[in-house]
């Protein structure tokens, strides 16, 4: 019950993030997303098809001209492996991980056991932003 009720909290706190940076977003956004989950319709590291969102590989408040490139983008979940916030950003909302794509593949190639070893890798790895 206890990893079920952590489990919500993290999922609403993605929806409020994703919220927040609304106001500062291109307003093409919302339609480059769209077409980018539909041609993409599975989370890239666990294969999974629910609570998908579309992670940009290097932030776009970081460079801002890669918000709307398709090569800067991966679709990650906030399903029971909460892919965008374990893979996309190393457990913490405040840092990105830089080879996403990568650690994306091992881990849907991965068993469970092996899958918390990545985790910790993309832990280790990950990089701090100073803006969310």
């Amino acid at each position: 019950m206890v990893l079920n009720l952590k489990h919500k909290i993290r999922v609403l706190v993605s929806k409020i993030r994703e919220k927040k940076k609304e106001k500062r977003r291109s307003s093409n956004w919302s339609e480059v997303r769209d077409k980018f989950l539909s041609l993409n319709p599975r989370c890239a590291a666990c294969g999974g098809t629910e609570k998908l969102q579309v992670h940009h590989i290097v932030p776009f408040h970081v460079n801002e001209t890669l918000e709307l490139d398709e090569k800067n983008l991966i679709t990650l979940c906030m399903g029971k492996d909460e892919c965008h916030l374990s893979i996309g950003h190393g457990d913490l909302w405040r840092c990105y991980n830089p080879y996403v794509k990568e650690d994306a593949k091992k881990y849907l190639d991965s068993d469970r056991h092996h899958r918390s070893f990545l985790i910790q890798e993309v832990k280790e790895r990950r990089i701090y932003s100073l803006k969310e």
